[in-house]
């Protein structure tokens, strides 16, 4: 019982993989790869053609909104009553600013955001999985 390592090692013979092994283990790798970067590209079509229907719901939303605000119809005057416009340009201004829905103009962001994120990841797994697991 108080055999060394080195001296159990010694008894043990020597195993020599099967031909080929090398080369089977390289194959499932890079196939476990190419199958990561095309979940990830799943994902991300996923997430654009989402954040894209969220972003024309939004854009649409907004269109309505801004139509039935105050902020159309004063927008109008300019076309309209050009000279009352001009002579109070400061007041009219901040009458625009006061009746602008920014809380729907502030909603367009986050489809506008995660469109451009999913975006960036597609382009840059597409571009790993073109050049990096491209077989010739």
């Amino acid at each position: 019982m108080t055999q060394s390592l080195h001296q159990i090692f010694k008894k043990i013979k020597e195993m020599n993989p099967p031909a080929g092994l090398e080369e089977r283990i390289l194959q499932k790798i890079a196939l476990e790869r190419k199958w990561q970067v095309k979940k990830k590209l799943i994902f991300t079509d996923i997430l654009s053609l989402s954040s894209a229907g969220a972003l024309v719901f939004v854009l649409i939303n907004f269109g309505s909104e801004l139509l039935k605000s105050d902020f159309w119809n004063l927008a109008r005057l300019v076309f309209s009553d050009t000279a009352v416009v001009a002579g109070n340009w400061k007041d009219f201004l901040f009458s625009l600013l006061e009746t602008f829905p920014a809380a729907h103009a502030a909603l367009i962001l986050a489809p506008v955001f995660l469109l451009m994120v999913s975006l960036k990841i597609y382009f840059s797994n597409n571009y790993y999985n073109h050049y990096k697991h491209y077989n010739h």
